[in-house]
């Protein structure tokens, strides 16, 4: 069965999707935001198309998801299961699989066992599959995982990353903490990025065998000692206000082969690019990056090709590092009863 492809939320990720769908002559039958000046216009419209698709944007609240005749949706509105849960239930609901690209999908288990579970026997007993995804699934997850795959004798793995906190606007970088005080840092630091990157090096250890026996995270804020410019400002953040977020993350395992990962979410600094290493602790000693241009474009990307493995997987939460690395996509025998 060929995708019949549902947008839930309408953001900047979504639209991007959108447009990479339409480019690959893919159906999307339906679209739905929450209640606001989305809700009734041409998903083509909001997408920049050159012309309409014919697909109104419908009030998330109120639309009857059975009658939209989407076999999978592209989720795109919040990182947290819990805030997604109530998209999760009417997705699921209506016999549709899920693709989601909020932080926390990608391993629900390691942020959230208890919705994890819940979600898990949602999906099978609906008869659909839930996948977390966006452009960790390579440049995190899969780059880890191969990287590791080249040892004979692995003893450890470091995960660094920089991430540009302003790719997607102001509302992002302050996600990030960017443009905080130290004391507005300190006061919101627990409601910001907490528990969504720790995530990455626990899936990878899990996924190549290994028991995982602690996680632990740290927070905290970057600053700089001179003047660094903000495009979503505009200006110079200054110093002593903080450019964004450092996350570092220790994984423990019950056979000693442990992860530190440290990923910083900040303005970039001039001549910085965003990328993601990964470096393989034992023989031989193997380090892949990999380096990031438009990392909007390959979120959504990832969302759009993740589509066939999706639509074939069984039911349930299915996550990236067991669907097989990600490959570019043009569809063509997809089948999956539902």
């Amino acid at each position: 069965m060929n995708p019949k492809i549902a947008i839930y939320g309408t953001g900047q990720y979504a639209l991007e999707a959108v447009r990479i769908i339409v480019d690959k002559g893919w159906e999307i039958v339906a679209a739905y935001n929450r209640a606001g000046a989305k809700v009734g216009r041409d998903l083509g419209d909001l997408a920049g198309l050159a012309a309409p698709l014919g697909i109104i944007v419908e009030d998330c609240d109120t639309a009857d998801y059975s009658a939209s005749g989407a076999n999978i949706a592209i989720h795109s509105v919040g990182d947290r299961l819990d805030y997604n849960w109530p998209a999760y239930e009417r997705l699921t609901g209506a016999g549709i699989n899920i693709i989601c690209h909020g932080g926390e999908s990608n391993f629900p288990w390691g942020s959230r066992p208890e919705l994890a579970d819940k979600l898990d026997s949602m999906a099978r007993n609906a008869g659909v599959t839930f996948t977390g995804t966006g452009i960790w699934d390579s440049s995190r997850i899969w780059s880890g995982l191969i990287a590791a795959g080249t040892a004979s004798q692995l003893e450890g793995l470091v995960h660094r990353t920089l991430t540009n906190g302003e790719a997607a606007g102001l509302e992002l970088l302050q996600v990030c903490g960017g443009t905080f005080t130290p004391e507005e840092f300190a006061q919101r630091n627990e409601g910001l990025l907490a528990g969504i990157y720790k995530t990455v090096p626990h899936q990878v250890l899990w996924a190549l065998g290994l028991e995982v026996i602690e996680v632990v995270e740290e927070r905290e804020p970057v600053f700089d000692d001179k003047p660094v410019f903000s495009h979503a400002l505009g200006r110079d953040i200054e110093p002593g206000i903080c450019l964004g977020t450092r996350i570092t993350t220790r994984v423990t395992t019950r056979e000693g082969i442990n992860a530190l990962s440290i990923n910083e979410l900040r303005v970039l600094r001039p001549g910085e690019t965003e990328h993601m290493v990964w470096e393989v602790l034992g023989r031989p000693a193997t380090k892949i990056r990999v380096d990031r241009t438009d990392s909007l474009h390959s979120s959504s990307a990832c969302m759009v090709n993740r589509i066939p493995d999706v639509l074939q997987a069984e039911p349930g939460i299915q996550v990236i590092s067991k669907l097989g690395p990600i490959r570019p996509q043009c569809i063509a025998g997809v089948n999956k009863n539902g």
